[in-house]
């Protein structure tokens, strides 16, 4: 059943030099030997053969030579193979990994941001977070990027979190706790079983944070 399309990867790879030359043509022919490799191993099942048949009438558009020699469309349809992998292998699961590290690095961000940066950052990333979980639904690549860009704040926050606890903990913690409980107006009890739970969001969003960076990156593909 995949034969059509590695048809067109092999003509797609034999006319690639005719508009390609160097490091590009090299760069492309690799990818398209990959992709060959790829398909060649898979079986299509019955509820993929849309996207199959899809992906078999771009490759033949594309192989006219007013369009193969425009890059874009010819990255856009690598890449666009490279991300029915994931459906034809059935590990569209790793998006929902990818979302929920992602919801619950940033809703621990604006939790616990405020306390070290105001209200300012955590407002600024509303736009962007909300661009890229809508975009991450939809497996957008630069939804996937303009949602991630607030993994490096979240990662920044809770190193500054533990930085600070650090700093507390060698100049005594009960005396640190005592002056937030003073500063606030709570209990000591209240105030510790509070830093208590900050410091376990903290980790949680360091970890998750840190989750939603390999997944992005390995799984990059996956997006268009």
């Amino acid at each position: 059943m995949g034969k059509a399309l590695t048809d067109v990867f092999i003509q797609l790879q034999g006319n690639l030099k005719k508009f390609y030359s160097d490091k590009k043509l090299d760069k492309y022919q690799k990818r398209v030997t990959v992709l060959i490799h790829k398909y060649s191993e898979i079986e299509i099942e019955e509820r993929y053969q849309e996207i199959y048949d899809s992906l078999c009438k771009r490759g033949v558009e594309l192989l006219k030579p007013g369009n193969l020699k425009d890059e874009e469309k010819l990255k856009y349809f690598l890449r666009y193979c490279d991300a029915a992998l994931y459906d034809f292998k059935d590990n569209v699961k790793i998006l929902t990994y990818l979302m929920r590290a992602y919801m619950i690095t940033t809703m621990f961000f604006y939790i616990i941001t405020p306390q070290y940066f105001g209200y300012i950052l955590p407002l600024i990333m509303v736009v962007p977070v909300f661009i890229g979980m809508r975009g991450m639904k939809k497996r957008s690549l630069n939804g996937l990027i303009t949602g991630c860009s607030i993994i490096p704040l979240a990662i920044m926050v809770a190193v500054v979190h533990f930085k600070s606890i650090f700093i507390a903990l060698n100049n005594g913690y009960d005396q640190y706790l005592g002056e937030l409980a003073t500063h606030y107006n709570f209990s000591f009890a209240f105030t510790q079983g509070l830093m208590t739970t900050m410091n376990i969001l903290a980790g949680v969003m360091l970890i998750s944070g840190l989750t939603t960076a390999y997944l992005g990156l390995k799984h990059n593909k996956m997006f268009l």
